[in-house]
């Protein structure tokens, strides 16, 4: 069953980048499709290869036998992914066409805005070093490091320093001068290095995404030619690498033990796909069991209560999924945070959808998220020199969905990204400026 599984989604998901109507290679239908074959087909390849490298917890749990639990996931993906699409396709016939225009953009002022945001981002993180103990305290902790990063909440500042990288590019698209290249290197090599010192592997995946997405509308739109396809190959080797390097920095025990070819590769998908937990959503939730939304709202309302703080329960509901799990019980919203574990299995928009109303959750909630894109992408192309609805747009495609851990980074993200937007507005994209530099669109 496995083999058909990859089959069937290898077959899907190139028919969708292949027929669809937007050529644009990030245009919403191409872009998820590429996102989902990237990271779902390496996952139930290795499971082809490996049936035992699945956890065999999730199918004890669900009661199921390896087969079992992959047709059903198979079932209920292709609802998902077909609802995700008629959501981005029926929505984007509702855009209007877009009369050319001229924009004008202050260089002066979007360099030094480029800067003055990096140099908060670098500030914001000597002030958690210096909090916690140092550089040499986190990369020695990166086993603690969500604790370490609790109620830090200056680190909310942190994504400026990639709309400080974007901002840098729009200013190579107006002077395209040798310094600002420098600086944009610069830039980027401090950032990676600031996000991946805290043993997180997303945060500069997404960053080196939106700095490729932001490239192709703001410099030049990419073509599949030899050197294009030579420079996406080195890059896609270097970033297989590092997803895999940076799990071995966080604990390296494992590997110590077992260094085999087998353990290196469960790692690396375990690492990047969250299709596993997909698997046992689909399989585990039922009729019976499904949570109806039950204790969604409580961790907000548990707030202004006052009653013992300790009972609020996890925002993170993915706590639930890898409790279930571990401790081979039924568990279900809301419990307290004390009578979980402190380890997370990201529901995301599939598990979310599923364990809450199953499959209608599934056609409703991935319809609405395709809309979500859609909306988003308009927004991009009607301004696609706005460094900010990149970094939006990337954003929502990667970690946008419905479940309640993702709804709350999401939210807590927007006051930044829109008080960057207006500063963006005010003192960039403004007509009043004398030497203003136009840019047809």
């Amino acid at each position: 069953m496995p083999i058909f599984c990859f089959c069937w989604f290898l077959l899907l998901y190139s028919s969708a980048f292949i027929w669809a109507k937007n050529k644009d290679f990030f245009s919403p239908v191409r872009f998820v499709a590429t996102k989902y074959a990237l990271l779902n087909l390496c996952f139930i390849l290795f499971v082809c290869i490996y049936p035992s490298g699945f956890y065999k917890q999730i199918l004890t749990v669900c009661n199921v036998t390896l087969d079992q639990a992959f047709l059903q996931y198979t079932i209920v993906q292709t609802v998902a992914f077909i609802s995700l699409m008629a959501g981005i396709t029926l929505f984007s016939k509702k855009q209007e066409n877009v009369s050319p225009q001229i924009n004008q953009y202050n260089y002066r002022w979007l360099k030094n805005l480029s800067v003055i945001f990096f140099a908060i981002g670098c500030t914001v993180y000597g002030i958690f070093l210096n909090r916690i103990g140092g550089l040499v305290f986190l990369l020695t902790h990166l086993n603690k490091r969500i604790q370490l990063q609790g109620n830090q909440y200056i680190l909310n500042l942190l994504p400026l320093l990639v709309i400080s990288c974007i901002m840098l590019l729009l200013c190579i698209k107006l002077k395209n001068k040798v310094i600002d290249k420098v600086l944009l290197v610069l830039f980027s090599l401090a950032t990676l290095a600031i996000f991946t010192s805290f043993g997180s592997r997303e945060s500069s995946l997404i960053f080196i995404i939106t700095l490729i997405v932001a490239a192709n509308y703001i410099i030049r739109q990419f073509r599949l030619d030899f050197k294009n396809l030579a420079v996406l190959g080195v890059l896609g080797f270097s970033l297989f690498f590092y997803i895999i390097i940076i799990p071995v920095i966080r604990s390296k025990s494992e590997l110590e033990q077992n260094p085999s070819t087998k353990v290196v590769m469960r790692n690396f998908v375990y690492n990047i796909s969250y299709t596993y937990i997909d698997v046992f959503a689909a399989n585990y939730y039922n009729r019976d069991n499904a949570w109806y939304l039950d204790g969604f709202f409580d961790p907000v309302t548990a707030l202004f209560a006052d009653n013992d703080k300790s009972m609020i329960p996890q925002v993170d509901q993915g706590v639930y999924f890898n409790s279930i799990v571990i401790l081979q019980k039924d568990l279900r919203p809301p419990l307290p945070r004390k009578q979980l574990s402190t380890t997370s299995w990201p529901t995301e928009n599939f598990g979310f959808a599923y364990a809450n109303f199953l499959l209608p959750g599934i056609v409703v909630f991935f319809f609405l998220q395709g809309m979500v894109f859609s909306y988003t992408y308009r927004a991009l192309k009607n301004d696609i020199y706005n460094p900010l609805l990149v970094v939006v747009y990337v954003l929502v495609i990667f970690t946008f969905n419905f479940s309640s851990l993702r709804l709350a980074g999401f939210i807590k993200t927007l006051p930044l990204i829109y008080l960057a937007y207006i500063m963006f507005n005010r003192f960039v994209k403004s007509k009043s400026f004398k030497n203003s530099i136009k840019i047809n669109i």
